[in-house]
């Protein structure tokens, strides 16, 4: 009896010595499970927020939004400080044999991060340039044989790198550094027309009424009644569909949309309430690129508004004094000044004549009428001028604009 007690004692003991060893090395493995598991789910992630990205890169959105947007696609999921990230735009033209881009139109911007990360020193432009050169020369079947497929191609891409906090620390050893960093390349075709919108949250001072509806033949203006040189005709434009409220817009849909303060109008905006709602502060606002986010001292006429020590051009809500962020649910003040004036004219017809697209204001409530007039932002939209009519003979204003498309890179 002595002897079996001692054996089992004897292979109790060693079970205990078996769980001693095999318990770290079974938290080391679970560990290691869930570290793939997080590696693997981050890069998802920051592939997803690449593609984004790029799409909203290939609707004519500029840098500055580019990177707003990868970084709204995570902001739920991944930490956004610029330590962790580094992103890049990238764009360019074919050449038309396919075997490399056209002189001077490679583009391969830093445009989020502070240079950082894991990765940041291994980044080659060269290398990144024939990875997107041999992403376009590949078809379907996976054939790259034939580069010509890519001649002319016009392309824009995001390449993020982000880093990935380690649950095993591995990112002190510097043999397993690059698995704690996710890279994405992400490139897309511009298959149709490039749109130059403004960066970021930038916008005009225009505001637009969510109700107004695509302009009819019958109501479409004659060629006499435009201030704006060389008028489009009705038909000029091939994709418009007639009598479309604007939440049913697609693009190419034109609007003929008159100048008041109520439902079915279109408004003129001062983005603070302090500045003079002179012709003079609206000219400054439509000039290219837009100033509703210029704190900066112009010397311009009107009242110091809270917080700063002189006048502004920029935005600030009409009714919180603190916020200068524009987004949706804000409130914007109009501008009443006159606008029947040669600077805002010259300003309109650069816009027309060189194709721009404009950021406005979608409007769906408004509020005290006259000088303390103000509108409810419920959208941004997308919008390229096409003429306009400013008070002539004594006529309403207005103005003729596409829709191109709604923007949810501004202020959401």
């Amino acid at each position: 009896m002595n002897t079996n007690h001692k054996q089992h004692n004897a292979h109790r003991g060693q079970s205990l010595v078996d769980v001693a060893l095999f318990f770290p090395i079974f938290i080391i493995l679970l560990a290691g499970v869930v570290e793939v598991a997080n590696i693997l789910i981050t890069q998802n992630r920051v592939t997803s927020a690449a593609r984004a990205a790029t799409r909203f890169g290939a609707d004519g959105g500029q840098d500055e939004g580019m990177a707003v947007v990868v970084l709204n696609t995570v902001t739920q999921t991944l930490e956004t400080d610029p330590a962790v990230w580094d992103i890049w735009s990238v764009r360019g033209t074919i050449n038309a044999n396919g075997d490399g881009f056209e002189p001077g139109t490679w583009e391969f911007n830093h445009i989020y991060g502070i240079s950082n990360t894991i990765r940041f020193p291994d980044v080659n432009e060269l290398e990144i340039q024939q990875q997107v050169l041999q992403e376009l020369q590949t078809d379907e079947d996976g054939d790259s044989s034939q580069p010509t497929i890519a001649g002319g191609l016009r392309i824009v891409g995001t390449y993020a790198t982000h880093d990935i906090d380690s649950i095993l620390g591995l990112q002190a050893l510097p043999q397993f550094a690059n698995m704690n960093s996710a890279t994405e390349l992400a490139v897309m075709r511009l298959a149709g027309l490039n749109h130059e919108v403004t960066d970021g949250c930038t916008a005009f001072p225009i505001a637009v009424h969510e109700g107004i509806r695509s302009v009819t033949p019958q109501l479409y203006p004659a060629a006499n009644d435009f201030d704006s040189p060389n008028p489009p005709t009705y038909g000029s434009f091939s994709a418009h569909t007639p009598d479309v409220p604007l939440l049913e817009a697609k693009e190419g849909d034109v609007y003929l949309i008159q100048n008041g303060f109520g439902a079915g109008n279109f408004g003129w905006l001062s983005w603070n309430k302090y500045i003079n709602p002179s012709a003079n502060t609206l000219q400054a606002s439509l000039t290219w690129p837009g100033d509703s986010n210029d704190y900066t001292n112009h010397g311009d006429g009107g009242q110091v508004p809270p917080g700063f020590g002189y006048t502004v051009r920029g935005f600030i809500n009409a009714i919180d004094d603190t916020d200068t962020t524009l987004s949706l649910g804000d409130w914007v003040a109009v501008n009443t000044g006159s606008v029947n004036a040669n600077g805002i004219r010259s300003i309109l017809n650069e816009h027309i004549s060189l194709g721009r697209t404009l950021r406005v204001i979608v409007w769906d409530t408004a509020a005290d009428p006259g000088v303390n007039g103000r509108y409810h932002i419920s959208r941004f939209g997308i919008f390229k001028l096409h003429g306009y009519s400013l008070n002539q003979g004594g006529q309403p204003s207005w103005i003729l604009a596409e829709f191109i498309r709604w923007d949810t890179s501004c202020g959401q």
